[in-house]
C-alpha cells in the first residue's frame, strides 16, 4: 500500500507539473513577454508607447502603456473590426442625412462622400482607413446599427471588452474628441493585432490609392493613404513599414499606428501623444510621430535577434526509475526548441536554465512521458518554460516488480493487522496453556499430598 501510496503521489506531482507548464504555455501565448529594459539612445518625445516583435509576441520598448490617451482616428480601426465581422463586404449602404450635421462648421478629414450617395462596405473601409474618412465611418456605423450610430458604440465597446482592452471607452465611431472617448497604447495593441488578423484588413490599410468609383452620385471617387511614411516621394519615407492608421487631434497629439518588416523580423508599433503643436498653439513642421517611429524601428531592428536558448532533445538532469530493468535512471530532455527575441550584446551563456523534475518515477516509462519543466531565466526573470521529457524508455522489471508486491503485500496494514492478532492470540493461548499446566501441577502435588496423609492415619489406627 506505501508503494502504491507513493506511486500515486508521483502521478499527481506529474500531473501537477504538465498543469503547470500549460498554464504557463498559455499565458505566453496570450500576454506579451517582456524584453529587458532596453531603449533607443534618442530621447522620445511621445507620451505613449507600445512595441511588440510579433514573431516571438515579445514587448521590446512601452513608455506609459496603461495612460488613459484620446485615440483620435486610431478609433477608426475597432469601427472597421466591427463592420468586417457584421457585413458582407461587398453589400451597400447610402449615407443619410443625418450623419453630416456633426460636421457642419469644423474641418475634419473626409472623402467627399455626400448623403445619398451609395458605396459597398469594402469601399467605405477603404475611405476610412486610407483616407481617415469621418462621413465614412458614420455610414459604416449607421449601416451596421441598423440606422442607430449609439448600438454601433456598444458594438464597438462590447468588443473591446471582449479582446480586453479594459481601459477603452467609445462614444463615437470617428475618433472626433470627446473626454469620453479614451482609450491606451497597450489597449490599442490588442485591438490592432485583432484587426490585422482579420480578411483584407492590412490590403485597406496599406494600399496608396484606391479607385472606389463611380458611385451613383459621381463618375468617380479616388482616396489617398495619409500615411507618409509609405509614399517614396515623402521624406519621412521608410521602406519597410506598412500601415496602419494616423490620428491627429490638438487634444490627443498625433497617433500613429503601424508595422514594419525587416531581415525575417516583424514589429508592430503604437505611439499615442506625439508633439503636434507648440506652445502656441501652431502646428509643428515635424511629424514627430513618423521621425520618433523611423527612430524606433531602426533601433530594434538593428538591436535585437532571435536566439535559440534551448534545443529539442538536449538533455538537462537525470531522473531516477523505480523498478526498472536494466536502468535504474532516465534523461530528462528538452521536448522543444525554445528562441527568445534577445539583445545582440547579451551571450546565450549568460542565460540560466533550472530543471524541476518529480523526484522518481515508477517503470515502465515511454520515451516522451512528462517528468517535468525546465525554467528559463535571464538577469533573474524568468523568460520562459520547456516541458522535460524522458528521452528513453525504461521497461518494467518482473522480478524486482513481484519482489515488490510482496513486499506491498506484507507491509500492508491488512496483514499487519491480521498477522498481530494472530500473535495476541498465541500470547494468550501459551499463557492459558501454561497457567492451566500449573494449576494442573499443583492440584497433582495438593490431591497427591492429601492420600499421603490419609494413609498415614489409617496406619496409626491399626
Amino acid at each position: 500500500m506505501s508503494n502504491i501510496a507513493a506511486g500515486m503521489g508521483r502521478k499527481k506531482k506529474q500531473a501537477v507539473f504538465v498543469f503547470i507548464f500549460i498554464a504557463a504555455l498559455l499565458l505566453q501565448i496570450l500576454m506579451p513577454l517582456q524584453v529587458q529594459a532596453y531603449a533607443p539612445d534618442e530621447e522620445l518625445l511621445t507620451q505613449g508607447i507600445y512595441m511588440v516583435n510579433l514573431d516571438t509576441n515579445t514587448v521590446v520598448y512601452e513608455k506609459s502603456p496603461n495612460e488613459k490617451m484620446y485615440p483620435a482616428s486610431l478609433t477608426k480601426i475597432m469601427t472597421a473590426i466591427i463592420a468586417i465581422e457584421n457585413c458582407d463586404l461587398q453589400e451597400e449602404a447610402t449615407a443619410p442625412s443625418y450623419i453630416y450635421d456633426e460636421f457642419v462648421g469644423i474641418n475634419v478629414s473626409h472623402a467627399n462622400i455626400q448623403a445619398g450617395e451609395t458605396l459597398t462596405i469594402e469601399n467605405l473601409l477603404y475611405a476610412m482607413l486610407m483616407q481617415s474618412a469621418n462621413e465614412a465611418a458614420k455610414i459604416i456605423a449607421d449601416h451596421v446599427g441598423g440606422g442607430s450610430i449609439d448600438t454601433f458604440v456598444e458594438m464597438m465597446n462590447n468588443k473591446a471588452k471582449e479582446l480586453g482592452a479594459n481601459n477603452t471607452h467609445f462614444v463615437n465611431p470617428h475618433g472626433l474628441f470627446d473626454e469620453q472617448q479614451y482609450t491606451t497604447p497597450y489597449d490599442m495593441y490588442l485591438i490592432t493585432k485583432y484587426a490585422m488578423g482579420l480578411d483584407g484588413f492590412m490590403d485597406y490599410v496599406t494600399t496608396l490609392t484606391k479607385e472606389i468609383g463611380p458611385t451613383n452620385l459621381k463618375d468617380s471617387l479616388v482616396v489617398s493613404n495619409r500615411i507618409s511614411m509609405m509614399q517614396s516621394s515623402s521624406p519621412y519615407y521608410y521602406e519597410p513599414l506598412r500601415g496602419i492608421k494616423t490620428g491627429t487631434l490638438v487634444e490627443s497629439g498625433r497617433c500613429f499606428i503601424s508595422t514594419a518588416t525587416l531581415d525575417g523580423y516583424t514589429y508592430l508599433l503604437v505611439m499615442m501623444g506625439s508633439p503636434y503643436v507648440d506652445e502656441n498653439g501652431d502646428e509643428l513642421a515635424t511629424n514627430y510621430a513618423f521621425t520618433e517611429a523611423k527612430t524606433l524601428y531602426e533601433w530594434a531592428f538593428s538591436s535585437f535577434r532571435v536566439k535559440t536558448l534551448v534545443q529539442l532533445n538536449q538533455s538537462y538532469t537525470e531522473v531516477p526509475v523505480n523498478l526498472g530493468k536494466d536502468k535504474d535512471l532516465v534523461q530528462a530532455v528538452a521536448a522543444e526548441d525554445f528562441s527568445y527575441l534577445l539583445m545582440d550584446e547579451i551571450e546565450v551563456s549568460s542565460i540560466v536554465t533550472t530543471p524541476q523534475v518529480m523526484e522518481s518515477v515508477d517503470a515502465p516509462v515511454r520515451e516522451g512521458d512528462q517528468l517535468g519543466t525546465l525554467q528559463i531565466m535571464l538577469a533573474g526573470e524568468q523568460i520562459g518554460t520547456v516541458p522535460l521529457v524522458a528521452g528513453d524508455s525504461v521497461e518494467l522489471d518482473p522480478l524486482q516488480a513481484n519482489l515488490a508486491k510482496v513486499k506491498e503485500f506484507f507491509s500492508s496494514f491488512i496483514v499487519k493487522f491480521v498477522f498481530l492478532t494472530i500473535l495476541i492470540f498465541l500470547i494468550l493461548y501459551i499463557t492459558v496453556m501454561v497457567i492451566r499446566n500449573y494449576n494442573k501441577k499443583r492440584y497433582s502435588r495438593t490431591r497427591s499430598r492429601s492420600r499421603g496423609r490419609t494413609r498415614s492415619r489409617s496406619r496409626r489406627r491399626r
